[in-house]
């Protein structure tokens, strides 16, 4: 058959034309290929290199000539200097190098012919440089080449990588004799999309813009303020995620929906972009339409794999003197080597975390060598100078340990390199790139790997336990940020181990080696080249690839398999569920009992799938199970608005916050996007000339603080109203994922109650109950006001056994109690001039009454007369002498009559004093006199204006008429069953009396929590 590579690169034979893994995998494919007698031919750019070339190679011009346009169409809001629309008259011509049995084409023309020092156009070109355009004019040109190169014959064109190969699939798919394949090679974000009317207007051109449904490739954007909005911002600030407006169209969801095969590199590579599990996208992933489509077109998705160049595997690393390599870089032989040759990408590759965690390594340990190649292309030229001047000043700090090269390497110089080292250090993060052939390359030397533990790279078995006789190495957790001190921390604690094995047992090192080599020699390019030409043959015979039933497993796909995988597959399906709490696939292979039940819910509980959890409680009818949920969070909101959030599960190692504050979801990659000041491990300079972009935009993560085994709590700014909070959960085993807490504005803001007799048992203690219902008040956002009769300085110690930091209202509501500060804020005198005057009135009709006062604060003692009966209390003052009660302010007057009832002593007050005074009882034989306008009810009202808050925020509690302005001020109002008739009669409720916890039920129904998971997986926004 007819094989066409079309590829960005292709430098495999020369390694001015690689830039990266792309260029090894393209070529050593196309030999492959023609070894086994098929035709190849390779379309690639010349980079403006023919000349270079020329001096090594045999290149021939072809009669091809192409005049042609390409027609631009800019995003405004990334080219806002630029008009709309311009076009590029373009002379293509084309050169042929046939090597190998390969025929490699080299288009050339003014564009792609730009950049000859570094190929690709880098992220700082968007907005200001029109060769930011050269892929796209590569694919043009590539298909009107391609048109004169396959004529009617049958072929399949294969691109590699989505975003340099997206126009061939639905241009080619017109062809009836012809078959697509695109090779994902690195893992860009599968949200990434295209500028629509540049799209329409390319397949216009073409003629195919009928035959393609771009509506059917994206989904609306989630509703604003949603979950899956907050989470889709935060994620924005990562690599694994683009935000976009609406007038974009998806890169991935296109190549999916068009092409005859997507091709992947690995097992994990497929697999983690079939679902993204245990990733921060795979929530995101689950609502997008391109989930539901690579579900339904699975047989589409090929695993073509990787290799090693036979080149490479056919030399000796025992032949290459070790002692003689290591003292010409500088080294000591005698030492452990560990090793990394990859191109620079200071944040996708780890390369930052790496060289932080060499220093902290060399700091202590002294006696370790390394070997770091972070190469940069510059079209065979040598690079200017250091790319990265931090990873430039720990090579610089630490001669005779650390020898860094910038250069880019030829095979002889890698190997050579790569057999002198012991170690192989590739912490690759975001999954974005699985250092399939680099790591597979110095592992074929025997260099024992610590590797990312992703599902990339799982092939290369570093992620087994060192016991295990497998095992080729060490592993790290899988990473998901720029700047991770956590990835480097755990890097120098691998580094420390590897180091201690090497030297202590040299057996074990061996072993691992050994295993390293013989799991990297397996993957071949001959093997690679199987699979894709059996693919291939399937496609041009007109039929479907089979996509393997223990794949869809493995995946959760079980929807997808046919009914005898069912049987055939009834542990792996089993086991599969299991892992994932799915109770209608372990349903149909194994019994369901309550023991059942309790390991799904167990799953799912560790992977922190709380959807899954929720399920499986409700199946199995566990309300206990649902109980756990519910205590996983709770929120209380201070004065200032913010949230403090307290986060419990036992699994997790971060729990971070996705900060509430407005984000431009408007994807620009543009000038303003690179104008940070500074990044992680990188200056502005190096960022701009990085070919790493930036990621635009982005919600800020709050990390709150761990306070105890699996909790943790911090300080938010909250969401807007109706919004939930959006958290970030990473776990020890370095899964991460997603949960939303409620904000739920409580039906009470606040919560006023009476002490003695109502939220007080008669014993004067608070229950145990009572302090669960106060929590559950104070988690759901809501404040408790104390308000009692009590002065300030008498309550003191209740509100101490409470742990009581609010204000309270007391003496009646004559002062207000600042207890966290313990400082009165206000109080209100009582005129002693008046309150002689009153008591003379009323024994003027009653007789003699016996007497009391409250001082004013700070003192707050209370005097009495000798007669005041029962009521006496150890330290209150006792006084024969009336006289002594007014020698000092007050701030109330008590009066008690030994025959006459309260209730008539208060009435006799208020007919002779009317409004010149308040009145109260709150205690059997007592009338209290307050300063007019006094009561418990205009006291909170004053306390809750304070908060920001009326009577209708307000539940309120009481037990004597004392309180019926303030349950009358309050909009609900409780009486306990032990009050007094008249409150009981006015009040809107009755609870349980005051031994009986009255107050705590109330609260526990009308502050009881709810949980809200985010929806279960496989349920998709879009429908």
């Amino acid at each position: 058959m007819h094989i066409i590579h079309v590829s960005f690169e292709c430098g495999g034979f020369d390694h001015r034309l690689m830039r990266g893994g792309l260029s090894p995998l393209v070529w050593n494919l196309s030999r492959a290929y023609a070894a086994r007698g098929h035709r190849v031919s390779v379309i690639t750019p010349a980079h403006g290199l023919l000349d270079a070339l020329r001096e090594d190679f045999a290149i021939e011009e072809t009669p091809y000539r192409r005049t042609h346009t390409v027609p631009l169409v800019l995003d405004p809001k990334a080219w806002p200097d630029h008009p709309g629309e311009l076009s590029l008259d373009l002379t293509t011509r084309a050169h042929r190098l046939r090597l190998h049995g390969v025929d490699v084409y080299f288009l050339s023309n003014a564009h792609l012919d730009l950049l000859p020092d570094r190929l690709y156009p880098p992220p700082s070109t968007v907005g200001r440089d029109l060769a930011h355009f050269k892929p796209l004019v590569f694919q043009v040109d590539a298909l009107r080449f391609l048109g004169e190169l396959v004529g009617e014959e049958r072929a399949v064109v294969h691109g590699f990588e989505p975003y340099y190969a997206w126009l061939l699939p639905p241009v080619l798919g017109a062809e009836a004799q012809l078959r697509t394949a695109v090779t994902v090679a690195a893992n860009g974000p599968v949200t990434q999309k295209l500028y629509r009317p540049q799209v329409e207007r390319l397949l216009a051109l073409f003629g195919v813009r009928d035959r393609v449904d771009l509506d059917a490739l994206d989904a609306p954007p989630p509703a604003e303020g949603s979950a899956t909005a907050v989470m889709a911002r935060a994620l924005a600030g990562t690599r694994m995620h683009d935000e976009y407006g609406p007038d974009h169209v998806g890169l991935f969801p296109l190549i999916a929906a068009e092409a005859d095969l997507v091709d992947f590199v690995s097992a994990g590579q497929r697999a983690y972009y079939s679902t993204f599990r245990d990733t921060p996208m795979e929530a995101l992933f689950q609502r997008l339409p391109v989930s539901r489509q690579l579900r339904e077109q699975a047989h589409k998705l090929l695993l073509g794999g990787c290799g090693i160049a036979g080149s490479w595997l056919a030399r000796d690393p025992a032949a290459v003197d070790r002692d003689a390599v290591l003292r010409a870089l500088g080294l000591d032989p005698a030492r452990p080597v560990f090793y990394h040759a990859a191109r620079y990408a200071v944040h996708h590759k780890g390369q930052l975390e790496l060289m932080r965690a060499v220093e902290e390594v060399l700091g202590t340990d002294p006696g370790i060598s390394f070997v770091i190649r972070c190469s940069l292309s510059r079209g065979g030229q040598e690079p200017a100078g250091a790319a990265n001047a931090y990873f430039q000043r720990v090579a610089d700090r630490h001669p005779g340990q650390v020898h860094l090269d910038w250069r880019l390497a030829d095979e002889e110089t890698l190997f050579t390199q790569a057999a002198c080292a012991d170690f192989c250090v590739y912490p690759s993060k975001f999954e974005l790139d699985g250092f399939l052939i680099a790591q597979a390359e110095a592992m074929a030397c025997g260099a024992v790997p610590i590797g990312t533990a992703q599902q990339v790279t799982a092939h290369f078995l570093h992620t087994l336990p060192l016991t295990d006789p497998a095992a080729t190495g060490f592993a790290v957790r899988g990473s998901f940020r720029d700047d991770d001190p956590a990835l480097a921390r755990e890097l120098a604690e691998r580094i420390r181990e590897a180091a201690a094995l090497f030297r202590r047992e040299p057996r074990v090192h061996a072993r691992l080696s050994e295993n390293a080599r013989r799991v990297a020699r397996s993957f071949t390019w001959e093997r690679a080249a199987g699979h894709r030409l059996a693919a291939f043959e399937t496609l041009l015979r007109g039929e479907s690839v089979h996509f393997p039933d223990e794949e869809a497993i493995r995946c959760g796909w079980f929807d997808r398999l046919p009914d005898d995988a069912w049987a055939e597959h009834r542990d792996l399906i089993a086991r599969s569920a299991a892992e994932r709490g799915d109770v209608a696939a372990y349903e149909r292979v194994a019994p369901l009992d309550a023991a059942a039940y309790q390991r799904l819910f167990e799953a799912a509980h560790a992977r922190a799938d709380f959807a899954r959890c929720a399920q499986v409680a409700r199946a199995a009818g566990r309300p206990d199970l649902l109980d756990l949920l519910r205590d996983r969070s709770w929120i209380a909101r201070a004065l200032d608005g913010t949230l403090t959030v307290t986060y419990r599960h036992p699994g997790l190692e971060r729990v971070e916050v996705v900060a509430a504050r407005s984000v431009d979801t408007t994807h620009t990659t543009s000038r303003a996007a690179l104008a940070e000041p500074t990044r992680a491990g990188e200056s502005v300079g190096e960022a701009l000339a990085s070919d790493e972009p930036v990621p635009a935009g982005g919600a800020a993560l709050v990390g709150l603080e761990p306070v105890g085994d699996g909790v943790f709590r911090g300080r938010v700014g909250g969401p807007p109203p109706g919004q939930d909070l959006v958290l970030m959960l990473t776990s020890r085993s370095g899964r991460v994922t997603w949960d939303t807490v409620p904000v739920l504005e409580p039906p009470f803001r606040v919560v006023a109650t009476d002490l003695d007799g109502t939220l007080l048992r008669s014993d004067l203690t608070v229950s145990a109950r009572t302090r669960r219902a106060l929590d559950l008040v104070a988690r759901a956002g809501a404040h408790h006001l104390v308000v009692t009769g009590r002065p300030a300085t008498a309550c003191k110690e209740f509100l101490a056994a409470l742990g009581y930091r609010g204000l309270a209202v007391c003496g009646q509501g004559a002062q207000l109690y600042d207890a966290a500060a313990d400082r009165l804020l206000d109080s209100a005198p009582l005129d002693r001039e008046l309150a002689r005057d009153v008591v003379e009135r009323v024994e003027a009709v009653l007789g003699t009454l016996e007497l009391g006062v409250v001082t004013a604060a700070p003192e707050s003692r209370f005097k009495v007369t000798p007669r005041f009966g029962e009521r006496v209390r150890h330290g209150w003052d006792v006084t024969a002498d009336r006289a002594l009660l007014w020698d000092s302010p007050i701030d109330k007057l008590v009066l008690h009559h030994p025959r006459v009832p309260e209730d008539d002593v208060a009435a006799t007050v208020r007919e002779l004093c009317g409004d010149a005074v308040s009145v109260v009882h709150s205690v059997q034989g007592m009338v209290e006199v307050l300063p007019p306008g006094v009561t418990k009810g205009a006291g909170v009202a004053r306390a809750a204006r304070l908060l920001g808050f009326t009577g209708a925020d307000t539940i309120a509690f009481g037990d004597m008429p004392n309180d019926i302005p303030l349950l009358a001020w309050a909009g609900h109002g409780v009486a306990v069953a032990n009050g007094h008739p008249q409150l009981r009669a006015m009040a809107d409720e009755t609870a349980p009396g005051n031994d009986e916890d009255g107050v705590a039920a109330v609260l526990e129904r009308v502050f009881a929590p709810t949980v809200s998971p985010l929806p279960a997986l496989g349920e998709a926004t879009h429908g």
